[in-house]
């Protein structure tokens, strides 16, 4: 047995005396077999719905770094339901890829089977307003970049990678997909082995996943317009001359 899996076995053991823990999943990196020098040790512990608390935290074992979250199953359920709301997967994710550490009740696979099903559940697409908004800020965020570099402006780094980021958030909800996490999109987007590990589809746009790494590599106003042109032209196409949006008021 490794270092790392006598820290967890350690680590889990304070947890599985416990009669308000019902489950532990190993998550993360180690799940997969895809860690390195740098990954902590994953775990997402499922507690008894007779709880009122949920915990996170981290510990060092043995010099291995552990992450943990704890939550009893009622609110794993509602963060699968506030996340896919909000086009995400994590929780999902985390729970669909994990490898069970020890399960008292069978929670488990129940857990396993909602998680499942929300990642295999489509996501809807946003209304119109959203959609023209969206695109106006894209092309106001260009903008910005390009009078920035013009002025030579310290904050051109700054504002190029937070366009970026959001192109990529953008596109993705239009499309009706993930955003690829900043950790990992450069090995999402490339290796389709690790998509697979992390239960990722590919891109649906692989024009734009080539224009996207372009600009990651290399930093310049013309990378950037690439990405952005590409997100407006699909997105329906974007003029700033004439461009309104009349919504109604609130009441």
């Amino acid at each position: 047995m490794g270092d790392w899996k006598r820290a967890l076995e350690r680590f889990i053991g304070e947890w599985r005396k416990e009669d308000f823990v019902e489950a532990a999943l190993l998550t993360g990196s180690y799940a997969v077999g895809l860690e390195t020098e740098r990954s902590d040790v994953d775990v997402y512990i499922i507690l008894s719905n007779d709880v009122d608390w949920r915990e996170r935290g981290n510990v060092v074992i043995d010099g291995i770094l552990i992450e943990y979250f704890a939550n009893p199953s009622k609110q794993i359920m509602r963060y699968l339901e506030e996340e896919f709301a909000s086009y995400s997967r994590s929780t999902a994710r985390i729970i669909a890829m994990g490898k069970a550490l020890f399960d008292k009740t069978g929670i488990t696979e129940d857990l396993k089977a909602e998680a499942f099903e929300y990642l295999r559940k489509p996501f809807g697409r946003p209304d119109e307003t959203w959609v023209e908004l969206s695109k106006y800020f894209l092309w106001d965020h260009l903008d910005s970049l390009k009078d920035a570099g013009e002025r030579s402006d310290p904050s051109f780094g700054y504002l190029y990678h937070l366009a970026l980021s959001r192109a990529l958030e953008v596109y993705s909800k239009f499309l009706g997909t993930e955003t690829p996490p900043a950790s990992k999109v450069c090995r999402l987007f490339r290796d389709g082995r690790f998509r697979d590990a992390y239960m990722f589809e590919e891109y649906p746009d692989r024009e734009f996943v080539v224009l996207f790494l372009n600009a990651l590599k290399e930093t310049n106003a013309e990378n950037l317009e690439r990405v952005i042109e590409r997100v407006l032209e699909k997105m329906g196409g974007f003029s700033i001359d004439g461009w309104r949006l009349r919504t109604k008021v609130g009441v």
